[in-house]
């Protein structure tokens, strides 16, 4: 996998998934490091998530190098050397404004991104045009007590709503994936199985007192009513409930 210091990334460590140890902007690097370790299927995580830095201008060009450009070098080395690519991608890609029922996007649905990073994740997507051993999967919020501990928590705008969903439950649906990498389709969706605002989410925890928090516009543009779901049934559907039992059972 590329991008193994992520959350994702390190989830995946502890599966036994190695790390590609190479920069994604640097073609080179990826060559070096794909040659010597022979990967049969590339999980492509490497990218610049944080929303409010990507949509500032001056980091716009960094995003494009990475998310893009990054994706490109990753999947065009691998096609050099016969090796299939899964890039994970977000519910950023859309716009969160027709989602009045709250089901989720489905992998027919038409992408609209409405902030920097999606668009930029929307343009890496597209490169399944070009390159046949390549496929997408998209998914929404992974969580897991490192990620909830804090201010990232606390902070976020409770009139959001995402399909939720526990970061080890992601990550075991994401290695079946791989492992029927031939019989999949370019784009599928992995996600929890319920569309929830963070209000109802925050709700879960006992020791949480959520409160409204309004728009505040000094965050960047977001998909209000976000979220996933899928018109496949190659998983079977698991809700950010039994996440969170399981995740508090274990501490």
């Amino acid at each position: 996998m590329t991008g193994g210091n992520g959350r994702v990334g390190k989830e995946l460590q502890n599966w036994g998934i190695e790390p590609l140890l190479c920069d994604v902007t640097d073609p080179l690097q990826i060559i070096d490091s794909v040659s010597s370790t022979k990967p049969d299927l590339i999980i492509h995580l490497a990218a610049i998530s944080d929303i409010d830095l990507c949509e500032k201008k001056e980091n716009a060009q960094k995003v494009i190098d990475v998310n893009l450009r990054g994706t490109y070098n990753v999947l065009d080395v691998a096609e050099k050397f016969q090796t299939k690519v899964v890039m994970l991608s977000s519910d950023h890609v859309f716009d969160g404004k027709w989602n009045l029922f709250r089901r989720g996007y489905s992998e027919d649905s038409n992408p609209n991104p409405m902030n920097f990073y999606g668009y930029s994740k929307f343009a890496a997507e597209g490169l399944s045009n070009t390159f046949s051993n390549f496929k997408i999967v998209r998914t929404s919020y992974l969580f897991d007590a490192e990620r909830l501990k804090g201010k990232e928590f606390q902070s976020q705008p409770t009139f959001i709503h995402r399909s939720f969903m526990y970061l080890p439950h992601f990550v075991s649906r994401l290695l079946q994936y791989c492992g029927k990498f031939d019989d999949m389709p370019t784009i599928t969706h992995i996600t929890g199985s319920k569309v929830a605002s963070w209000y109802k989410f925050m709700s879960s925890f006992e020791d949480v007192s959520p409160r409204n928090v309004e728009p505040d516009y000094t965050f960047a543009p977001r998909p209000r009513c976000a979220g996933l779901r899928t018109k496949y049934k190659f998983f079977n559907p698991v809700s950010y409930e039994t996440g969170i039992s399981e995740m508090l059972g274990s501490r």
